[in-house]
C-alpha cells in the first residue's frame, strides 16, 4: 500500500469515529450538549484525549506491527486479557447493532406510516439477509453516506448559527451513569477509541513518518470537532430537536421537508452499512470460535439478529445512554493498559537502539 500523508490519514482517522449514532445528533447531545456550556468543555476534553492516545496507538502499530485491539493492549503474552478484551470486542459489536436497528427503526417510522418496532424488524431481517447472502462488500457503499451526512451537518450549523445562534442549556444531563461532563468525556472517548482501535491502529504502518501521523491525527481531530460543534448548534436550537429521537433529523426537517426526507435516507442507509459491519464481524468471530459452518452458521446469524432486534425494543436514546457509558468505563481499563504498553515498548526500543 502506498504511504498516506497527513490529509488522507487525517480523513481516514475521523472516518474510524465518524459513524451513523454520531451524525444522528443522539449521541452528541446526551455526552456533551445536554450538560450545557460545561458539555462543551467535556468535548473538547474528549477529543483531545481521543486525538493524544489516537496518536500513541498509531505510533504503537509503527513500532510493533500489531494491528489487533488484543496485542496492542496485552501485547502478544497475557491470554487471559486478550481474552478480555475480544469478549469486551464482540459485546461492544453486539451492543452496536442493536444501536443502529433502534436508530433505523426511528428513521423509518419518521418517513412512513408504520409503528418503530416493524422498522425494526424490517431493518434487520435486511441486515441478516444481506449477510448471508454475502453481499458484504455492500458495507463500504452504505458507509460511503456518512462522509455526505457529515458535510450536511457542516451546513446545517452554519445555516442554524446564523438563525438561531448557539443557545446551550445550562442544566446538568439526568443520566445517572454520566453524573458529570467530566465522565460523560471521558467515557465518550474511552468507547470510541476501544472501538476504533483494530480499525484505526493499521493506519500507523501506512504513514509516510512520524509527523505526518501527528498532523494526520490532528486534522482527524479537527474534523470531528467541526462536524460536532455543528451538531451542537443545530440540536440546541430547539427542545423540539434535542427531545427527538434523531435530533438532527428532526432538525433537517424543519428547513425542508425534501431536505428531511433525503437527510433520513442517508441516515438510514449509514445505519445499515454500520449495523451489517458489525453483525458480520461478530458471527463471523463467534462462527470461527465454535467453529461452525452451513446451516449452523445461519442459525447463529439469525440468531444474532432476533437478540439484536429484542434489545433494540429498547429505544434509540435509551440504548445510547445505556450501552455506550458502561462500555465506556469498561474499556478505560483496557485505554490505559494500551498506553502503558506503548511507553513499555519505547523504552524497550530505546534501551535496544543504545547497547547497538
Amino acid at each position: 500500500m502506498k504511504k498516506i500523508g497527513s490529509l488522507r490519514l487525517g480523513l481516514s482517522f475521523a472516518g474510524c469515529f465518524l459513524g451513523a449514532g454520531y451524525v444522528s445528533g443522539q449521541e452528541l447531545w446526551q455526552f456533551f450538549g445536554s450538560f450545557g456550556t460545561s458539555g462543551v468543555i467535556g468535548l473538547f476534553a474528549a477529543l483531545l484525549l481521543i486525538s493524544v492516545v489516537g496518536t500513541l496507538m498509531l505510533a504503537l502499530n509503527r513500532r510493533t506491527g500489531f494491528d489487533g485491539a488484543d496485542k496492542l493492549i496485552a501485547g502478544e503474552g497475557k491470554p487471559v486479557i486478550r481474552a478480555a478484551v475480544t469478549l469486551l470486542s464482540w459485546l461492544l459489536l453486539f451492543g452496536i447493532g442493536t444501536i443502529m436497528t433502534a436508530g433505523a427503526g426511528a428513521s423509518l417510522a419518521s418517513l412512513l406510516p408504520i409503528p418503530a418496532w416493524v422498522g425494526n424488524l424490517a431493518f434487520i431481517s435486511c441486515v441478516a439477509l444481506l449477510s448471508l447472502t454475502g453481499l458484504r462488500g455492500m458495507v463500504s457503499v452504505f458507509s460511503a453516506t456518512v462522509p455526505l451526512l457529515a458535510l450536511f451537518s457542516l451546513g446545517f450549523g452554519i445555516y442554524s448559527l446564523a438563525v438561531n445562534g448557539f443557545n446551550m442549556p445550562q442544566s446538568g444531563g439526568d443520566n445517572p451513569l454520566m453524573s458529570s461532563f467530566l465522565l460523560a468525556a471521558g467515557s465518550f472517548a474511552c468507547y470510541n477509541l476501544f472501538a476504533g482501535v483494530s480499525v484505526a491502529a493499521p493506519l500507523g504502518t501506512h504513514t509516510k513518518s512520524s509527523r505526518s501521523l501527528v498532523g494526520g491525527v490532528a486534522v482527524g481531530t479537527a474534523i470531528l470537532l467541526g462536524i460536532a460543534v455543528s451538531v451542537l448548534v443545530c440540536v440546541s436550537a430547539s427542545e423540539e430537536y434535542s427531545n427527538a429521537e434523531l435530533p438532527m433529523l428532526k432538525f433537517a426537517e424543519s428547513v425542508s421537508p425534501i431536505l428531511g426526507s433525503v437527510y433520513g435516507i442517508l441516515l438510514l442507509l449509514a445505519m445499515l452499512g454500520t449495523a451489517l459491519s458489525a453483525t458480520v464481524a461478530l458471527t463471523n468471530a463467534l462462527s470461527a470460535r465454535l467453529r461452525v459452518h452451513g446451516h449452523r452458521r445461519t442459525a447463529v446469524t439469525l440468531l444474532t439478529a432476533a437478540l439484536m432486534f429484542g434489545g433494540s425494543l429498547f429505544g434509540f436514546g435509551e440504548l445510547i445512554g445505556l450501552i455506550y457509558p458502561v462500555f465506556g468505563y469498561c474499556s478505560s481499563v483496557f485505554i490505559v493498559m494500551m498506553i502503558i504498553h506503548y511507553f513499555k515498548v519505547k523504552h524497550e526500543q530505546s534501551d535496544m537502539s543504545g547497547v547497538g
